[in-house]
């Protein structure tokens, strides 16, 4: 039974995780409204364009290389901080395979790590990630 694209973007929009999702041409598919408030984002003016847009032109060449590793399996999974203008997440990227082993895109999971950061200062094991998201490290508009 396939999941109606109704209850389907329901659910995207339901849950407490921002979902990027890019198909294997970089291009978005899916840009939940939680990812959209975490990263101060028009979720729909996001829909259909380069997941580079999302990052600044410096940005371009790692973003880049993190994609090349991921479909050609030497990247299996990223995991990291983000500091996106004063507000703490914690991503993880992982790469979309089909039943065949071919490369579909991937997908940027975005938890609200506040808490967690906070108990981390708590015990002394904490270092700020730097900030991105604003000036010359804030996305470049989708147009």
């Amino acid at each position: 039974m396939k999941l109606k694209k109704e209850i389907l973007g329901t659910l995207l929009d339901s849950v407490h995780v921002g979902i990027v999702v890019v198909d294997s041409d970089n291009c978005i598919t899916v840009f939940n409204r939680i990812a959209g408030e975490m990263l101060g984002q028009d979720a729909e003016g996001r829909m259909g364009t380069s997941i580079l847009l999302c990052h600044p032109e410096r940005a371009e060449p790692g973003v880049l290389k993190m994609i090349a590793q991921m479909k050609n399996g030497e990247l299996k999974e990223y995991e990291g901080w983000v500091n996106f203008a004063g507000r703490i997440l914690y991503e993880y990227i992982y790469p979309l395979w089909d039943a065949d082993g071919n490369y579909n895109g991937a997908v940027a999971e975005l938890h609200d790590a506040t808490e967690k950061s906070e108990y981390l200062k708590s015990k002394g094991d904490w270092k700020a990630p730097e900030m991105h998201g604003l000036g010359e490290s804030a996305p470049r508009s989708p147009q």
